[in-house]
């Protein structure tokens, strides 16, 4: 054979030799690679996890787990401390992180560098770093009941209305808050220590949203207007209904320019809203109905508007005068029908506030007072309707009776003014007319004619028997006939 056929065979079967031998080290390192298990030499904070599969290295970890939750540290903020477990901070350990890191070591990069990993490992071990877990909210939820009395939310300046309806202002006041991100990565930094350590609380001074100089700059600095109306606790379902709409308008802030809709800001009278059954007028009677005595809210809002002097927008009486307000001076509403609706025509802000009483109800409008010109609110009646006398037949009546089955109700006509002094001068303005609706007075007339008059005899009155009926028409002697 010649030479040089040698010398290829020769590095043929060199290269087969070689080749297998890497097929079998790349089998090898790849089946290592495959086995669920840590490889030896791994371990964590001096617990050795190799030959483990991911379950018994969990199991290996609960102890250290433990350990780690148990440990004593000491919160400082300030001159106070308070002793307290890392578990009671949220801390734990991260076993299935750590797990999956340990488990990675040896099986990262080409099978030649997996394999010189591994003996590495072997050789002078791992030490995989400890994996700390921190929930947040427990971590807030403990610290907060350990620092309350230290720590306190910001206040905003705001104002105050005293018995005497003057308005005071209360200032801001800063707040202070733990900062917990400086509290989390000090215990994320110092935990792996597992001994006792102070670590100190720090704390984010918190600015209030509002400031004395912003509440001074809505200019409530007095008493506008005030109106009171009375009602009968004793209707407890429409005492009830007064009280749930008074409610909704308390403590309501008027921007200068808006305009307020009594309907917007009460919303819808319903069962739901908790309304009750009680007397409204419909079709120009008083039947029952959701949300009775609503509108003596509204129109006790419409005197104290009118008071104010404020710019009336929308505004409708009543069909049938009310008892509660002088006539002319009402306002009726009605959800997504009837509205009453006013603007702030001021330069300041206005603060409505509600107080109710036993059977009373009063308004009233905190603004600027310093320029507030004295207001008078006049109505009259211009016409007086007479009711119309309407008659119905009625079946159960005889002919001639009559009954009246409802009493007629004068109507009026009425106009009303606002009278506002200013420098010695009134001020005249004519506010928005006002019809009530006279109501019929019902007669009703009878159609049943009357049964036939029977008259019984008489004892004294003799009987006269036809003659017809007696056979022998010749009395008998010495008798005379009836």
């Amino acid at each position: 054979m010649p030479r040089h056929r040698q010398i290829w065979l020769a590095v043929a079967l060199l290269f087969v030799i070689s080749a297998a031998g890497a097929f079998a080290f790349w089998g090898t390192v790849s089946a290592e690679a495959k086995e669920q298990r840590v490889f030896p030499g791994v371990s964590v904070h001096g617990v050795p996890l190799g030959g483990l599969d991911p379950d018994g290295c969990l199991e290996r970890l609960a102890a250290l787990d433990q350990h780690l939750r148990d440990t004593n540290i000491t919160l400082r903020l300030n001159d106070q401390t308070w002793p307290v477990q890392l578990g009671q901070l949220g801390v734990s350990l991260d076993s299935p992180a750590i797990v999956s890191q340990a488990y990675q070591v040896g099986r990262d990069g080409f099978v030649i560098n997996q394999w010189i990993e591994r003996r590495r490992v072997e050789q002078y071990g791992s030490k995989i770093p400890l994996q700390i877990s921190l929930s947040e909210e427990q971590l807030q939820r403990t610290v907060s009941e350990l620092v309350g009395d230290v720590v306190k939310p910001p206040k905003d300046a705001g104002f105050t209305i005293t018995e005497q309806d003057t308005v005071e202002m209360v200032s801001e006041e800063p707040g202070y808050v733990v900062d917990y991100h400086s509290l989390k990565e000090a215990l994320l930094t110092r935990v792996n220590q597992f001994g006792h350590v102070t670590i100190n609380v720090e704390l984010d001074k918190v600015a209030p949203n509002h400031t004395l100089a912003e509440v001074e700059a809505l200019q409530l600095n007095g008493l506008v207007s005030r109106f009171t109306t009375r009602f009968d606790p004793s209707l407890v379902d429409r005492s009830y209904n007064v009280a749930v709409s008074a409610k909704a308008l308390s403590n309501l802030l008027i921007t200068p320019g808006e305009v307020v809709s009594f309907n917007e800001i009460v919303g819808p009278r319903s069962q739901e809203a908790g309304y009750r059954s009680a007397l409204i007028i419909i079709e120009n009677e008083f039947q029952e109905g959701l949300g009775g005595g609503v509108c003596q809210v509204s129109t006790t809002l419409y005197n104290t508007v009118l008071l104010a002097n404020l710019e009336i927008v929308e505004r409708k009486n009543h069909s049938l005068p009310v008892a509660y307000v002088p006539i002319g001076r009402d306002a009726t509403v009605v959800y997504e029908v009837i509205d009453f609706k006013f603007r702030n025509n001021t330069n300041s802000f206005l603060y409505l506030k509600t107080e109710l009483g036993n059977g009373t109800l009063t308004m009233k409008l905190f603004g600027d007072a310093r320029d507030m010109p004295k207001v008078e609110v006049r109505s009259w009646v211009t016409e007086t309707l007479e009711p119309r006398v309407v008659y119905e037949d009625d079946a159960l009546l005889e002919i001639g009776e009559e009954i009246i089955k409802q009493k007629g109700v004068k109507g009026y006509r009425a106009r009303a003014e606002r009278w506002v002094w200013r420098d010695g001068a009134v001020e005249k303005t004519e506010l928005p007319p006002s019809f009530y609706h006279p109501q019929n007075e019902v007669v009703a007339v009878g159609t049943k004619e009357a049964p036939p008059t029977v008259v019984a005899p008489s004892p004294d009155t003799p009987v006269i028997i036809p003659s017809e009926l007696i056979d022998d028409p010749s009395p008998p002697d010495g008798i005379l006939p009836f």
